[in-house]
């Protein structure tokens, strides 16, 4: 996060985003949409791992939880995508 920071990506407006999103979605949605969405906003990081950061400071403050799995659109024989929701708390 520090890096992602420090090379001017904005985690703040991201956790925003991402909370916005999920406030306003009518189903779980996977980190790989969300992270698309964030990138169309123009929040770009130099690497989109440091999306990590974003949805692990929202969930450990209670407000997104991970309910699912969903079949993943990237990566390399990876393990199925998270799914998130807003939960009661963020609301």
């Amino acid at each position: 996060q520090a890096k992602a920071q420090a090379a001017g990506f904005d985690t703040d407006a991201a956790r925003a985003v991402v909370l916005e999103l999920l406030r306003g979605a009518t189903r779980p949605m996977s980190g790989e949409e969300l992270v698309d969405a964030c990138q169309a906003r123009g929040l770009v990081p130099h690497d989109a791992r440091a999306f990590g950061a974003v949805f692990g400071a929202l969930s450990r403050k209670g407000l997104i939880e991970a309910v699912g799995f969903a079949v993943r659109r990237k990566g390399h024989g990876t393990a199925g995508a998270r799914l998130w929701k807003a939960t009661a708390a963020s609301r």
